[in-house]
């Protein structure tokens, strides 16, 4: 049998797309599904899924719940009464509800002023969000198999919240508390929680991944103006007017150690009073000319804006060209 190099390989049978985790159930199958059969463990609907071990729960709100059909730590069937009521809990619109609500508050409180009112609730809002994921790794099982807990990478997520929440109220980290930033991605669970956001992210960020050789080309094209600018303006954005070292004696003899320590003095630079800066200055033509008394003199003081806007390493200078590219008040460094 003659085969080409581009004719599509058999991939075998697929999961059905209308029948995934998260989705409601559609419309031709809805009337398969009476009320009575809501939160009950059911035989999986998608024929791919037949021999894999799974079963699906249909919520009140006909949305499709898959699980693995295994013992969920080792000791709780599907038919064990906790898992039951974990399942039950897990899949009753109320208790997304509930969680939505609790991150909104939340995100409330942690907007306010610290005060130690506001800083006693975080107990309240870790043992809630603590929870919610016992509840979902009763239900589903940790990690082992398919559909579990932390085989959702969105689940990621809240482990590594809840983690780091123990970690700031048990342990006392002192410089470390820039831990306690890591709280503002519970807002992020929303994502998770609601199945129309974790769509939307989800088409995003394969939109994302479908322009990998767009972003690939832009990098590479950065990095080639940002090594002609470390090239062409490295120091260059430290040159200023430095009054002329003074031959009356009032700075000492001409030394090196004296040349410096006149040069790094800021009094001896010049400063434009009308537009309240250190203007820079070149020696090559178009560039700003220093005045009578002053000379140009580079590596002296900082780069402009507090020294973000340079070339002489190629990390600053990637961000400038970046800078440029995205027209991020580009007129200023362009006038620099």
């Amino acid at each position: 049998q003659i085969r080409y190099e581009d004719e599509d390989e058999d991939e075998g049978p697929q999961p059905d797309p209308t029948l995934e985790q998260g989705l409601p159930i559609p419309v031709r199958l809805q009337g398969s599904f009476p009320p009575e059969l809501a939160s009950t463990p059911l035989e999986d609907i998608d024929p791919f899924y037949h021999n894999q071990m799974t079963f699906v729960v249909v919520s009140k709100g006909k949305d499709i719940f898959r699980f693995s059909a295994t013992n969920a730590l080792w000791i709780l069937d599907p038919f064990n009464p906790i898992r039951r009521v974990a399942i039950y809990i897990l899949v009753h619109p109320l208790f997304s509800l509930f969680i939505i609500t609790t991150i909104l508050v939340n995100c409330i409180l942690m907007i306010m002023p610290t005060t130690p009112t506001v800083e006693s609730t975080e107990v309240i809002f870790t043992g809630i969000y603590t929870f919610e994921s016992a509840v979902k790794v009763m239900a589903r099982g940790f990690i082992l198999q398919p559909f579990t807990y932390l085989r959702d990478a969105w689940n990621w997520l809240d482990f590594v919240v809840i983690a780091l929440a123990y970690v700031t109220m048990g342990i006392d980290l002192g410089n470390l508390a820039a831990l306690r930033t890591f709280r503002v991605l519970r807002a992020l669970k929303t994502v998770a929680i609601v199945p129309g956001l974790k769509t939307i992210v989800g088409a995003v960020i394969e939109s994302v991944k479908n322009l990998r050789d767009v972003i690939i080309l832009t990098m590479f094209s950065l990095s080639v103006f940002a090594l002609m600018g470390l090239q062409i303006y490295m120091g260059v954005l430290t040159q200023k007017c430095i009054k002329r070292f003074p031959m009356d004696g009032s700075w000492g003899n001409l030394t090196d150690e004296n040349w410096e320590m006149f040069n790094q003095n800021k009094s001896n630079w010049y400063f434009d009073e009308e537009k309240g800066e250190i203007p820079l200055c070149g020696n090559s033509s178009g560039a700003g000319q220093c005045k009578p008394g002053y000379m140009c003199l580079q590596g002296y003081g900082d780069n402009p804006n507090y020294g973000y806007t340079s070339f002489d390493t190629f990390g600053w200078a990637f961000l400038s060209a970046f800078r440029l590219m995205t027209q991020d008040y580009w007129e200023n460094l362009y006038q620099l």
